[in-house]
């Protein structure tokens, strides 16, 4: 009887797994400690099904939560999860210590462990591996730095892109939703196409693909599923990930040919001045798209899953949409139906609004903080930590801990980070680590999430009445559950139907930022 070609190919990749299985599992571990001073390995992490056992668990529960399980039961300063051709060393983020020694370490890099944890999901071409592989004290690492700073951390570009990106929402808004009539969407795609359109606009240009919905369309088709293409069976990858990488990849391609980055009367926008790097360090043309993509990924997935986590807890949630509303009332103009809000005076007067960013970030802002060792270093004086092996700690462990956050620490309570005045618990928010660990380099884009997330939740509430449509069990309270993305900010396994109507009297709402305030 003929065997078919995907039957074999299963079966050789199942013969491999069990042969690296055999052999990790029999061969001796390393002595936990040591007399004569030499370096040893770190104990590495066991399963009940050698070697395999860590697949199906990261399969069955996702990368970030397995991670925090194994972590949580390590009882040295460091373990490793040893992976086909990967080794990971974690340390646990309540050991203050070892963290310490982390942020201090030597001979690691951000951007690499980037490159090796989504870049061939991406589909990188060889010179950005290189780009992508330098140490960070590189000088394209530098400009890049330099540029991702300045574009969303100064306050004159922090004021200009939240304010540009703000008009674009509302420009959207006002094509798609004309009259009172009530209306059935996709929560997720519907966020998802406002918010891509609008920074598209603001960091790419106002001519550039984001102007196209298809395009837009399979963005998010690629981004929000790079963790298929991780799948070492080619052929059981769905076509349609793979059509979609390829039309974004071509799409970014053709527009950087021709320059297509916003009109004449636009400034120079930070995808422009990505091109302008290239140039500068004489990078090869074919890294542009890359680059490009790279930012696309790391900069829009983050700030479009948060608000779209917002928005799913409120729609859950009447009580806390009741006094969000309540909250905003009391801060915007009424007398005119273009209603006008100032962001200083949200983040000032409505602090439950700005205690639901704050948990909200606790919640799903819980990715490990990871780098790529790229030198043979030691830790804890007695540790081998070798070149191309990750070393990372999950910050989940320190977002769920009961000491600090209390019983219900797996519950969405905005209200957890209000006083008993009701103002914002600012000493509570100083446990939150979430942007990368202090001393070492953190979001630049931090800033601008926090400001556009207030206004755009904000913009959402007041103009719109938005709740479950019929049937959908967000209706009963029950938001959708968490898809790890690789990428920071987990995106929603499952896209709940809602029903949007304008609220009555309400031709528009516009945020100011005249006054807003880089701290977050």
């Amino acid at each position: 009887m003929a065997v078919s070609i995907p039957v074999l190919a299963c079966y050789l990749l199942l013969t491999w797994l069990l042969c690296r299985a055999f052999v990790f599992w029999f061969s001796e571990p390393p002595a936990a400690s040591t007399t004569s001073g030499k370096l040893i390995e770190p104990p590495a992490f066991r399963s009940r099904i050698p070697f395999i056992g860590h697949i199906l668990g990261i399969v069955s529960k996702g990368s970030n939560l397995y991670i925090s399980a194994l972590c949580a039961s390590q009882r040295t300063s460091i373990s490793t999860l040893r992976l086909p051709g990967q080794d990971m060393h974690f340390i646990h983020p309540l050991d203050a210590p070892s963290v310490k020694q982390f942020t201090s370490m030597r001979f690691l890099s951000l951007m690499t462990v980037f490159r090796v944890a989504i870049g061939s999901c991406m589909g990188l071409v060889p010179a950005s591996e290189k780009l992508l592989s330098d140490p960070d004290t590189g000088a394209f690492k530098k400009h890049l730095s330099k540029l991702f700073n300045e574009e969303l951390r100064t306050l004159q570009n922090l004021k200009k892109n939240a304010a540009q990106l703000e008009l674009k929402a509302g420009e959207y808004w006002y094509k798609t939703i004309q009259n009172g009539d009530p209306f059935e969407v996709d929560l997720g795609s519907w966020l998802f196409d406002m918010l891509s359109y609008s920074m598209g606009a603001v960091f790419w240009g106002e001519e550039g693909p984001f102007e196209d919905a298809y395009f837009r369309g399979q963005v998010m088709v690629l981004i929000q599923n790079l963790e298929v293409f991780q799948n070492p069976v080619t052929f059981l990858i769905p076509k349609k990930y793979f059509v979609a990488r390829e039309y974004v990849r071509k799409t970014l391609d053709k527009a950087a040919e021709s320059e297509s980055y916003g009109s004449d009367a636009q400034e120079p926008t930070l995808f422009k001045r990505l091109t302008y790097i290239y140039e500068s360090l004489d990078c090869p043309k074919e890294g542009y798209t890359d680059c490009h993509l790279v930012a696309i990924v790391g900069l829009m997935s983050n700030v479009i899953n948060i608000i779209t986590w917002a928005i799913c807890h409120i729609v859950a949630d009447q009580e806390l949409t009741a006094r969000l509303l309540a909250e905003l009332d009391a801060v915007v103009d009424h007398t005119q139906s273009v209603k006008s809000l100032d962001i200083d005076r949200v983040r000032s007067s409505c602090p439950l609004l700005v205690s639901t960013w704050y948990e909200l970030l606790r919640v799903y802002g819980d990715s490990p903080v990871a780098r790529y060792v790229y030198e043979d270093s030691v830790f804890d004086a007695k540790y081998q930590i070798k070149k191309g092996s990750i070393i990372m700690t999950p910050i989940h462990l320190h977002n769920y801990a009961l000491e600090t956050w209390g019983k219900d620490v797996e519950a969405f309570r905005p209200s957890r980070f209000l006083k008993d005045d009701g103002e914002v618990d600012y000493d509570l928010i100083k446990h939150l680590n979430v942007f990368g660990l202090p001393g070492m380099h953190q979001c630049p884009g931090r800033y601008l999430g926090l400001n556009i997330t207030l206004s755009l939740v904000a913009k959402a509430l007041l103009s719109f009445e938005m709740v479950p449509a019929d049937g959908d069990v967000i209706g009963t309270g029950v938001v959708p559950g968490r898809k790890d993305t690789m990428l920071g900010l987990p995106a929603i396994a499952r896209d709940p139907k809602i029903t949007v109507r304008r609220r009555p009297g309400v031709k528009s709402v516009r945020v100011s930022f005249e006054n807003v305030r880089p701290g977050w």
